[in-house]
């Protein structure tokens, strides 16, 4: 079979397959690709940065709910997919690999743009359609590499068959969850909104205390609940059960269930089948009961003093880096589309951030998470129906600044880019083990400290207008953390 042949057959099955939009990455290899999609009707998005290009291609799987495919040549063009696909298996998101290659012939020898790509991808990506993980194709094209007319029929229709719809691997049976205990937290991570109306029934119908995080899109909901003065609250009662639904929390009380709470029970239900930790078993979420028994909340008086004492701290220290951020998320139109930004944006959303239920949604990279390519993701996710707001790091702005490159093709849409630019990964100062460290090396070498403004960068893309920086006041900032931690202790 020849190239162009070769090349449309994987266009036609990636096109029956749902795949409707190609991110490209142009080279001389993966020309036969290019010649096919060129002449094709679908979405084809141009990138120079491959990486760039597959974090862009999450972002538009998480808009459209499809698969879309990302295109490169051969050589380490392949190995720049790789984080993005550790990122879409975390997540189970139908990232579509296609990679051009020289002929089998050609590994082992050096010649240039010559890798080995079979399996690059190792347990991360699958070699036959799924639309739960990540699928790599590797194709190998030889010289000429433009053999034929490659032209393409636009009297093509596609659909998607009821066998590609169905999930991958074997359906997990639904077993009685057995006694929940007189003491259980609810912690609620990332979640699907069809999943919403029975987590949200399952915790009013249990009482027990709940712990939303945003992207479970039940953290500001007006009939639950949910507790409001941060996680801090979780180590200051004593739980016998964790029932974690959703995606794996980002939590320190995640953690600490691993290293120093092993004696409380958790019940994993999700709809991937990681569990964070290195016991329980993933049930679907389906399996939650609705006819459970309700339990007395002794945290929640507790909460809403803590919440209120914490927004008087707040309200004292104008400039701080939290009371910034709580002052932009109350300026957010309503029914904004939210992308939080690893690592320390999305934490400090969760603790500080409007509350009042407005409609939002939200979406982040939170499969690995990396802070690679969160810009790109973005861009990638901007419904034109709706604001679309994101809130990064500067550090994490900073490793994807090449991001805005496709903004030009992208259609016209509503959006800001909030970055919060506290002179480094200051995150790491929160770090207990990294806090032993002495204070030069750590700000010098881990936390990365600079004096670096956005202001330029914007103006070098043409997007200064939608572009905001956050500059908290350092010496609030600390006076707002050393004071939190006393209102804990």
């Amino acid at each position: 079979m020849g190239n162009i042949d070769l090349a449309r057959q994987l266009i036609d099955d990636a096109a029956a397959h749902g795949v409707r939009e190609f991110c490209v990455c142009a080279g001389s290899r993966n020309s036969p690709l290019l010649a096919v999609l060129g002449a094709s009707p679908f979405r084809l998005y141009s990138f120079v940065d491959e990486r760039s290009a597959a974090f862009f291609a999450l972002g538009r799987i998480k808009l459209t709910g499809a698969p879309v495919a990302v295109v490169t040549t051969s050589g380490t063009a392949v190995a720049e997919l790789l984080p993005a696909t550790i990122e879409a298996h975390y997540s189970g998101l139908p990232l579509v690999l296609i990679t051009a290659d020289r002929p089998a012939r050609f590994r082992g020898t050096a010649a240039p743009q010559c890798i080995d790509q079979e399996g690059l991808f190792g347990v991360f990506a699958a070699t036959a359609w799924s639309d739960r993980r990540p699928v790599h194709f590797n194709v190998e094209f030889d010289e000429p590499l433009i053999d034929g007319n490659g032209t393409y029929g636009t009297d093509r229709t596609y659909g998607i068959s009821a066998a590609d719809s169905s999930p991958t691997g074997p359906i997990r049976p639904i077993r009685p969850i057995g006694p929940i205990g007189p003491r259980p937290l609810v912690l609620i991570g990332g979640l699907a909104p069809h999943h919403r109306p029975r987590v949200k029934a399952f915790a009013q119908a249990l009482n027990a205390p709940v712990y939303a995080e945003p992207l479970s899109g039940l953290r500001e909901d007006a009939d639950l609940r949910t507790l409001q003065s941060g996680e801090r609250i979780l180590g200051k009662a004593t739980f016998n059960t964790v029932i974690r639904i959703g995606n794996v929390p980002t939590l320190r009380f995640w953690r600490d269930l691993e290293e120093s709470r092993r004696d409380v029970n958790v019940l994993h239900f999700s709809d991937l089948p990681f569990t964070g930790l290195t016991r329980g078993e993933v049930q679907p979420i389906e399996a939650l009961p609705l006819d459970v028994k309700p339990v007395e909340n002794a945290l929640q008086e507790f909460d809403g003093e803590m919440t209120r004492r914490f927004e008087a701290l707040l309200d004292e220290e104008p400039q701080s880096e939290l009371a910034l951020l709580r002052d932009f998320s109350r300026q957010l139109p309503d029914h904004a589309r939210l992308y939080l930004g690893n690592s320390l944006p999305i934490r400090e959303w969760d603790l500080v951030a409007a509350r009042e239920s407005r409609g939002w949604t939200y979406e982040a990279n939170r499969g690995a998470n990396g802070i690679d390519g969160q810009l790109s993701t973005f861009f990638g996710q901007l419904d034109p129906a709706r604001p679309n707001v994101a809130v990064l790091g500067d550090l994490t702005t900073i490793y994807d600044s090449n991001a805005p490159w496709i903004v030009p093709q992208l259609d016209e849409a509503e959006w800001r880019l909030a970055i919060v630019n506290n002179g480094g990964g200051r995150i790491f100062s929160r770090v207990p083990s990294l806090r032993q460290l002495d204070a030069s090396v750590r700000e010098r070498i881990i936390e990365n400290h600079h004096h670096y403004n956005f202001r330029k960068w914007a103006e070098s893309w043409n997007v200064e207008e939608h572009v905001t920086e956050l500059r908290p006041d350092d010496d609030a900032t600390a006076r707002v953390w050393k004071r939190y931690d006393e209102l804990w202790a």
